[in-house]
């Protein structure tokens, strides 16, 4: 996951940062509300974690207005709250390790869940092929399925794939084909071309 932590003054961002690239999450920290504005304005994160010190008033409004899906973990607070709503989960100090990861484990298996769950059609020579999105980034799709036309539309090892992602089109090079003959599914994996993926993973998250 991309995570961004914003902690002002810096008291858990470090620790916070250090903790999450163990487990290959790619962490951006700030200090100022308009850097966090900024950097959030990119579409690259996944999740915000906000230190003890909290979130002033315009990043606040900006999540609300902007990101209200984009989840959010209270790290190093004096008071434990329950988490409700966009706050997925609040930890007191002192931050504890075991529960930040487990609570990005989660995170990051619903983030999963919700990609595999979007609908996907292969589009090739004029016919839509049914298939299962594996995952999504926004530089690469994995594509996965089992159907006859499946299996043989990708058995001719096409250079090329576009598919149709939750109503946008998506589309790049085919960088590796991989078949599990027991259970008769391939996996496609895709190189994608633009800045659509992108695109369609900051909706899932306004």
């Amino acid at each position: 996951m991309n995570v961004l932590v914003y902690d002002s003054p810096i008291l858990i961002a470090r620790l916070v940062r250090s903790l999450l690239r163990s487990q290959a999450h790619r962490v951006s920290i700030s200090s100022e509300p308009l850097g966090a504005v900024e950097k959030l304005e990119t579409t690259l994160f996944d999740a915000l974690v906000i230190g003890p010190a909290g979130a002033p008033r315009e990043l606040a409004d900006y999540l609300e207005e902007e990101y209200p899906n984009l989840p959010v973990i209270l790290a190093g607070v004096e008071v434990a709250i329950p988490a409700s709503g966009q706050v997925a989960a609040v930890f007191p100090a002192p931050l504890s390790a075991r529960r930040l990861l487990a609570a990005f484990a989660k995170l990051d298996r619903e983030r999963r869940d919700q990609i595999r769950s979007l609908p996907v059609q292969v589009a090739a020579e004029g016919l839509s092929i049914g298939c299962r999105l594996a995952d999504l980034t926004v530089e690469t799709m994995a594509l996965s399925g089992e159907s006859d036309e499946f299996q043989k539309y990708f058995g001719s090892s096409p250079r090329h794939v576009e598919a149709l992602v939750s109503g946008v089109l998506l589309g790049g090079e085919v960088i590796s084909i991989e078949s599990d003959l027991p259970r008769h599914v391939r996996q496609v994996d895709v190189r994608l071309d633009g800045s659509r993926a992108r695109e369609l993973l900051a909706s899932l998250l306004k």
